[in-house]
């Protein structure tokens, strides 16, 4: 990537500039710094995207956006990217793919200057100071029901039920994660930093779990007892003992006895419950195509409590979202058929 220019010349100005601006110099030699370790597009999954709770192919989706950006600007620098490029690489990529497609892409180079900013003091993404007109021009997607599909509570039971039958650690721990997700509607970065700490017994009955949520924010959910219990079957099952400040609800597996265990990691998970997917539809137990992956389950949560009769607004305080409207669009699937309550309502 092309190298950063940092003035000296005239010195006079350069040090009006610290005098006003004190952060900028120091700005321009960190961000000088982080591109110079920066040297293939491994890296900057590893410093600017990987660990961020993405699916496979959200991920990938991601990492060929910077990529594409790179070769569009001809190796411009990062840092003087500006929203004029980016509308230039969009008008260029919807001619080439669909809108939704592009939108991912312009998700992931949001992404990518979000890390950016977390790493560079003082720099300002071009996504912050984008002006409406093309902040709305690059959010336009198909027009459509975008809600995906979740569990019905017969396809929930079953999958529980096959889950429970391997009694080995993996099996163990493949339940214990499901009936987790499936019960408390938890991101995959949420369970994965979660400490046995964060968990606290509320008078006596339930249990509620601290952590930092979507956007930074401290957040905490209810937890399902029975799910606390299969995570400590799981736990006793692996390990025989773990220091305090490394004991995590949920750890990968290792390949080799007697290696350090090291906590599940939202890119771990994603695959694990990939996986799962794979060995239920090879089982024949779910029959219906659907996408294995944690949102799968989150949806899930909130669809069952939905069809059990939960109140659209408790859904809403135990699923953390602000709209509603987004909570019933995009997570509550419901194809529930008209003529059961026809047959109710004409019967003689």
């Amino acid at each position: 990537m092309n190298d950063l220019i940092l003035l000296e010349e005239p010195v006079e100005a350069l040090r009006q500039i610290q005098s006003y601006f004190p952060n900028i110099p120091e700005a321009l030699r960190k961000a000088q710094t982080l591109f110079e370790r920066i040297q293939s597009f491994e890296d900057v999954e590893t410093y600017l995207l990987r660990g961020a709770g993405l699916s496979t192919n959200t991920y990938r989706s991601y990492i060929t956006a910077v990529k594409q950006l790179y070769d569009f600007t001809r190796g411009l620098n990062p840092l003087q990217i500006t929203p004029g490029h980016i509308e230039a690489y969009y008008d260029s990529t919807v001619k080439r793919v669909d809108r939704n497609t592009a939108y991912l892409r312009i998700r992931g180079l949001k992404r990518f200057f979000s890390g950016v900013a977390k790493i560079v003091p003082g720099y300002i993404s071009p996504f912050t100071v984008m002006e409406e007109r093309l902040t709305k021009k690059l959010n336009w997607t198909k027009k459509g029901n975008r809600t995906k599909k979740a569990l019905n509570k017969g396809e929930a039971r079953e999958l529980l039920a096959w889950l429970q039958e391997d009694q080995t650690v993996k099996g163990k721990a493949n339940y214990a994660i499901i009936l987790m997700l499936l019960t408390s509607g938890l991101r995959a970065a949420e369970l994965c930093q979660l400490h046995r700490k964060d968990l606290e017994c509320e008078e006596g009955e339930t249990w509620t779990a601290s952590f930092i949520g979507k956007g930074g924010r401290e957040a905490s959910q209810e937890i399902y007892a029975l799910a606390l219990v299969e995570a400590g079957e799981y736990f006793r099952a692996q390990f025989k003992r773990i220091p305090e400040k490394e004991d995590y609800l949920f750890y990968s597996l290792s390949a080799y006895p007697g290696d350090q265990p090291r906590p599940m990691t939202p890119h771990r998970l994603w695959v694990r419950i990939k996986q799962i997917g794979e060995a239920v539809r090879n089982a024949g137990i779910i029959k219906r195509d659907l996408n294995f992956s944690p949102h799968l389950f989150r949806r899930s949560f909130a669809t069952l409590l939905y069809k059990s009769g939960m109140k659209i607004k408790a859904i809403q305080e135990k699923t953390r979202h602000a709209n509603i409207d987004v909570l019933v669009k995009h997570y509550i699937h419901d194809e529930e058929p008209a003529s059961p309550y026809f047959e109710r309502l004409l019967e003689r």
